[in-house]
């Protein structure tokens, strides 16, 4: 295709070239003719292509009239090829970012490979805790309804087929803090991992699971967190027969804070310029409810590769 353009403009150029130096040509046997060189006959052409006609060159001879009158009838399509070719570039620009195609900077964000209503709910969870996500959809109607509901600011969309795997750069998955698998089987999933993995060794994930079967072989895939939908809802559900008020509280707990009266679990790293590193258990805690009316359930520490939780540790356990 980039041949053939070539061509037809080293063609097209030739051309043009000739026809300048015809009308040279024509005009200079003319006493009174005022294009007597190559710069003006190409001042003539390029103010006749384009509609200005200062009228300061012009032809006086037949032959030189019938030469203008070629540029004359040129202007119209070369206007017309201009104006169809900007007004092209310009959509196809704006076609190529609204598919994503032009790549995100986006760093340490969350990448929903995937989308449907559940990734919906998730993703609308992540923008309410001030994260940011890029969405990989392979339904471009999905585009749109997603523009309209989320700020471009805090979701970036690439359109793309789902095991488009070298494509899925443009989501900057190097740089994310973790991909969310959202396919149509657990299978597919898993072949997902393997995949991505092979490409961007680093990236971590997140796999919503249909069922548990494949929980173990997640994990040995390199998978950091595998959840199984069926059984966090089948606990729930339990939960609300026998505990009903247990259970809408743990419902509670789970689900996003939107606005400041409501409340929900939250995860803090501790630094060193933390004033409770390196404090007891029970001291956070009592300092924590005084100060800020909130309560401390859990401590979770780095072992090895992996993070040791422990929940409601002893009142003397240190940070």
């Amino acid at each position: 295709m980039v041949k053939r353009r070539l061509i037809i403009g080293g063609t097209l150029a030739v051309a043009y070239i000739i026809i300048l130096n015809l009308l040279v040509v024509a005009e200079a046997g003319s006493d009174g003719a005022n294009i007597k060189n190559f710069g003006q006959a190409f001042w003539y052409s390029i103010v006749t292509l384009t509609t200005v006609g200062y009228g300061d060159h012009f032809p006086t001879t037949i032959a030189g009239k019938m030469v203008g009158f070629v540029f004359l009838l040129s202007s119209v399509g070369i206007l017309s090829i201009v104006v169809g070719n900007i007004t092209k570039y310009i959509q196809e620009g704006r076609e190529k970012k609204k598919m994503g195609f032009n790549g995100t900077d986006f760093e340490q964000h969350i990448v929903a490979l995937g989308w449907d209503s559940f990734a919906k709910s998730i993703v609308h969870a992540l923008i309410v805790a001030g994260r940011k996500v890029a969405i990989i959809t392979n339904q471009k109607d999905d585009i749109d309804i997603i523009r309209t509901q989320f700020n471009e600011n805090d979701v970036f969309v690439l359109y793309s087929e789902l095991d488009n795997y070298e494509l899925m750069a443009k989501a900057n998955i190097d740089k994310s803090a973790i991909v969310f698998l959202n396919l149509a089987s657990d299978t597919n999933k898993l072949v997902a991992v393997l995949n991505i993995r092979r490409l961007y060794p680093n990236a971590e994930f997140l796999v919503s699971l249909d069922g548990t079967d494949l929980k173990d072989t997640f994990h040995s895939a390199g998978v950091t967190y595998a959840v199984s939908k069926n059984e966090i809802a089948a606990k729930l559900i339990a939960s609300f027969i026998f505990e009903p008020d247990v259970a809408a509280y743990n419902a509670d707990l789970i689900s996003t804070a939107e606005t400041d009266d409501d409340y929900d679990v939250q995860q803090y790293v501790v630094t060193e310029q933390n004033p409770y590193h390196w404090q007891t258990y029970g001291k956070a805690f009592h300092e924590l409810k005084e100060k800020y009316n909130c309560v401390l359930i859990g401590i979770s520490k780095k072992k090895d590769s992996t993070y040791d939780l422990m929940k409601l540790p002893p009142r003397r356990h240190y940070y």
